[in-house]
Parts: structure tokens; C-alpha cells; sequence
């Protein structure tokens, strides 16, 4: 089970769509008032599972938020199947819309508002998908991006249109559940997992991964890593299906992209860290103000399972997130 919420939170919904309720979490610094900045928390759960209330939740940054005087924003998302990484990019825009609206204003204390000139947007593994759309999509765009072992930086690597191997996570999901949970049309955007390590929503994911069609699940075309994968690298990008090409972030960063920060590590087997280093290049040659922070021999979740229960940082996280806080507080200060 996940570490206990911190306290003092308060729950708004943010995006309805047919009936369905898109909520955030949103936590005030110890001090409040004044026109103060926020950092948005997208959650993992390899676009099929997880919550901003699960076990991913990171302490860590809430604390630093707490401490900076900054506002902590935990945001769901639209899960993939039967919705797809369109529907979470729309997700995304829906959120910044809202925060920079009356209606969370009104939700906030009388002597605090948001300074929507400074907003951080995080995403951890699969998160890293809405948090990098938001990048690309939303407005008022986010100033600064954090990511941590994300996914999206690059969804045409071999890596998501071939099968392989079942990682360490696939042996926590039952995935005899998997005709079930494609049978079941329900949309789902809070799936908090009640017992063992992770919502078996996550089955999903690994059945996909399996199979070589990650791309297919979570953008609803079945045969698209197939079709992908008949190709060298450097032509998919022409053979993405036009409505889809959207949902292909990596195919839309320029120049305006806000300054980026990425961590990972090294020995991740389930977003590689490809993804980041293609992301960091891409940012680079467009001259935005980028960093890449490297664990060395870190998993993923740059947790050490070894450690005991429950799991410990990995050896360098520690240092590499406080860099990447650090990295956020910069960008902040550069803005007043």
C-alpha cells in the first residue's frame, strides 16, 4: 500500500466528459497568500492504470512544494482503453484551461491565486504523456517540464512496436483478466489500487507490451506497431495515420517548447532511456534549455527493490531529483 496522503488537500473536478467527473487534488503551501506558483503531478500506470492518489505519489515533490511555497496540483487523466492518448491530450488542455479560469480562483483562499506565468508540469513514467502534451497542446502553456523514467519522448522506437519479453512489473497483473477489462467500456480516470502492488488495469499494458501493440491499445488501431514495425525507423513517422499523427508528441516540438529537465535511468526495462535522450537531443538542436540527468544502473521508478520494504530510492535518484527541483526553482525565479 501506498505511503498516507499528506493532509489538508481538497478535491476539485476539473473536465467533465459524458457525465464523466475529471478530478485534481490541489495542496497549499504552509503560507497562504499571495500569487503563487504550481507544479502539476501526473501519475504513472502505463496509460491503462493508476491514480493521482496511488502509491506513485511523490512525497518528495509534494514536500519540496510545501517548501518553496509552492501550490501541488495531483491531476487524473482519462485511462486508456476504452479512451486513448487522444483523449488524455484533450485531458491535458481541459486541465490548463480550468486552472487558469475563474472557477479554480474561486476554489483557492481570498488571499491566493495562481501565477499561471509559473507553472511546472511532472509526469513519472506513463504520466510523462500528459505532461509533455500539456507542453505541446495546452494553454497557457506549462513554463517548465520535469520528468521522471517518461514515457513519450519517443513512441516510434522499436521498443513499442515489437513484442518482447514480460518486464519485472508484468509479474504483479493476472493477465487472465485482460478479455474482461477489454469487454468493459467504462471510462475510468481514478482507479487507486485497494490491494497488492498496482491496479490489475495495468494487465492491459502488459499484454500489449507482449504482443508489440502498445501503440494499438492506447490509440484504439489495431495493426498500427505492425504496420510501423514492417518499417526502418527513419520512415514511420511518414506512415503515422494522419488523425493520429497528433498523438505522436515528438513530431511536435519546436523552439517554444518550455525549458525541460528529464530524469532516468539507465536500466529501465520498461521506458527506456531512450525516450529521454532522444527527448533532451531534440530539445538541444531546437536550442531550449534543457538537462538530462542520467541514474546510472537505475530501474525503473529508481526505486531499489532490494532495499527491503518498502523499496528504497536507487542509488543517484536522490541526488538527480534534487537537481531537478532545483532546475524547476530556476526556471521560476528567471520568470519574476
Amino acid at each position: 500500500m501506498s505511503p498516507t496522503l499528506p493532509g489538508g488537500g481538497k478535491t476539485l473536478v476539473y473536465s467533465t466528459v459524458d457525465g464523466h467527473e475529471i478530478k485534481l487534488d490541489y495542496y497549499l503551501p504552509p503560507r497562504e497568500e499571495g500569487c503563487l506558483p504550481a507544479v502539476i503531478y501526473y501519475h504513472g500506470g502505463g496509460m491503462t492504470a493508476g491514480s493521482r492518489r496511488g502509491m506513485g505519489f511523490p512525497h518528495w515533490l509534494y514536500g519540496d512544494c510545501q517548501a518553496k511555497g509552492y501550490i501541488f496540483i495531483a491531476a487524473d487523466y482519462r485511462l486508456c482503453h476504452p479512451c486513448t492518448a487522444l483523449d488524455q491530450i484533450e485531458d491535458a488542455k481541459a486541465l490548463f484551461r480550468f486552472l487558469a479560469g475563474e472557477s479554480f480562483q474561486m476554489a483557492l483562499p481570498k488571499l491566493v491565486s495562481l501565477d499561471t506565468s509559473r507553472i511546472a508540469v511532472t509526469g513519472f513514467s506513463a504520466g510523462a504523456y500528459s505532461a509533455r502534451a500539456a507542453c505541446v497542446y495546452a494553454t497557457p502553456k506549462p513554463t517548465v517540464l520535469l520528468t521522471g523514467y517518461g514515457s513519450a519522448g519517443d513512441w516510434l522506437l522499436d521498443h513499442w512496436t515489437t513484442g518482447r519479453p514480460p518486464t519485472s512489473i508484468a509479474k504483479f497483473v493476472d493477465l487472465h483478466e485482460v478479455p474482461r477489462l477489454l469487454a468493459d467500456k467504462t471510462v475510468v480516470s481514478e482507479d487507486s489500487p485497494e490491494r497488492g502492488f498496482m491496479s490489475n488495469r495495468f494487465a492491459l499494458t502488459v499484454r500489449w507490451e507482449l504482443d508489440g501493440t502498445f501503440l494499438d491499445g492506447c490509440l484504439g488501431r489495431p495493426g498500427l506497431g505492425a504496420e510501423l514495425n514492417k518499417l526502418d525507423y527513419a520512415q514511420r513517422a511518414a506512415a503515422i495515420p494522419e488523425d493520429l499523427k497528433p498523438a505522436f508528441l515528438q513530431l511536435f516540438v519546436t523552439e517554444n517548447y518550455p525549458p525541460s529537465v528529464l530524469v532516468h535511468g539507465t536500466a529501465d526495462e520498461v521506458v527506456p532511456d531512450q525516450e529521454s535522450k532522444h527527448h533532451h537531443e531534440q530539445l538541444k538542436q531546437l536550442g531550449v534549455k534543457t538537462e538530462l540527468l542520467l541514474v546510472e544502473n537505475g530501474p525503473h521508478g529508481l526505486v531499489d527493490f532490494q532495499s527491503g520494504m518498502p523499496p528504497g530510492p536507487a542509488k543517484g535518484s536522490v541526488q538527480a531529483y534534487d537537481r531537478a527541483v532545483e532546475f524547476v526553482a530556476e526556471v521560476f525565479d528567471a520568470v519574476q
